[in-house]
């Protein structure tokens, strides 16, 4: 079973195609309170919180975490605005393995992105995150449960 720890807005897109694949799942929010419970994969998709340990060791197969930007260039909570301050011109998401740190663990995969012109809104590079970060999510998350990459 995959336990999902994500922003609202994602749940329902999130659920419906893990449902589709059959793969049998849990979705948090942070309104929520989930029981320290036994799962095979922990996935953190633009989770605003830190996963931190008891949690963070429970599953067999370990945490993975979908993050909005490419790593391990742009780490943390304000990789849109960093990146609209450095112009980029060339952009990613990440999925990678979870360890103590922020966003430190081994990479699975990095979906690149070339713009066409540097963003100037985190609301422009959020969404074209977002829309790959999902696609990456689709192409890699059946993998990542079954292989354990």
């Amino acid at each position: 079973m995959i336990r999902v720890y994500t922003k609202k807005r994602h749940v329902e897109k999130i659920k419906k195609f893990l449902n589709l694949k059959n793969l049998k799942n849990e979705i948090y929010t942070i309104q929520d309170k989930p029981l320290l419970t036994n799962f095979d994969l922990g996935v953190s998709y633009c989770y605003p919180r830190k996963i931190i340990e008891p949690l963070l060791s429970t599953p067999k197969k370990g945490f993975v975490n979908y993050h909005p930007g490419p790593l391990p260039k742009y780490k943390g909570p304000t990789e849109i605005h960093d990146a609209i301050k450095n112009e980029e011109m060339q952009w990613g998401v990440t999925v990678h393995h979870m360890d103590e740190n922020y966003d430190t663990g081994k990479i699975i995969q990095i979906k690149k992105v070339n713009l066409h012109e540097p963003p100037t809104s985190p609301q422009e590079l959020g969404a074209i995150s977002h829309y790959f970060l999902f696609e990456l999510f689709k192409e890699s998350i059946l993998n990542i449960y079954k292989n354990n990459t």
